[in-house]
């Protein structure tokens, strides 16, 4: 199996194990509906998962398979790539994609005895997303937040995004027409459902920031915005867009 082939995996995918088929038709909810394609599965050892799920190894948790593949019979020992349906006293999942336990266990991929296997495709696969998402905005600065405060009128309507100041100094400039010291972004400060998810910088917080420029009205208001997610990360994450860069020189 080629790397590209797990990558792909690991995309589509925001967990994955290698764990034991225990029982077919089964499941580890009593409120879940259940098919011959429900499966209760052991888990041997988790490959990559959210923080909220890193202790699941032991544990049995319920997996939706796929209705393209094979049914595998019980006691096959499976590597699967999934994503969450449910979750409460156990967990879960629905599958994208499977491979061999071989195909990702450390002797197979030459990794060091102990490291999670998936470990240097994931570390890829989240270098090449900040590569991404930097080639998307206008700026990226490493910066700390020294003042919140308020932008244009109150919020008076539904879903208002009721937009903030997040006043930055700026002490590394990554990428665009940006200088160090003071800068001011705007942010949606709204818990409204269409604004919850989106970045809420917090007073002296150390980051690296991906920076939207504004448009339309939004730029009366100041030329720079978070609008992703994805638009904060840790100091350390620079260390990505870095190596890309150096990889790019030493291509020329």
């Amino acid at each position: 199996m080629a790397d590209e082939d797990v990558l792909a995996l690991l995309r589509q995918s925001a967990i994955s194990f290698i764990g034991t088929v225990e029982m077919l038709g089964a499941s580890t909810m009593p409120d879940l509906p259940v098919d011959e394609r429900t499966a209760v599965v052991v888990v041997d050892q988790v490959l990559h998962t959210p923080a909220a799920f890193t202790n699941l190894a032991g544990t049995r948790v319920t997996v939706q398979l796929d209705p393209a593949v094979d049914l595998p019979p019980v006691g096959t020992r499976l590597a699967l790539f999934a994503n969450a349906m449910a979750f409460g006293d156990s967990l879960a999942v629905r599958e994208v994609g499977r491979l061999s336990p071989q195909e990702v266990e450390p002797q197979g991929q030459g990794f060091a005895a102990g490291d999670p296997p998936v470990t240097r495709l994931q570390d890829q696969l989240e270098r090449a997303r900040a590569q991404d998402h930097a080639a998307e905005v206008a700026a990226v600065v490493v910066a700390r937040v020294t003042g919140l405060r308020k932008a244009g009128t109150p919020a008076t309507r539904e879903h208002d995004p009721d937009w903030w100041w997040a006043d930055l100094e700026v002490y590394h400039v990554e990428r665009g027409p940006v200088s160090e010291g003071a800068l001011s972004v705007l942010y949606a400060n709204s818990l409204d459902v269409r604004w919850r998810a989106k970045p809420k910088p917090k007073a002296s917080q150390d980051g690296l920031w991906f920076l939207h420029a504004t448009e339309g009205s939004l730029a009366e208001l100041g030329p720079y915005y978070l609008m992703d997610g994805d638009d904060f990360a840790p100091v350390q994450s620079i260390d990505a867009l870095q190596a890309d860069g150096q990889e790019r020189a030493g291509d020329q």
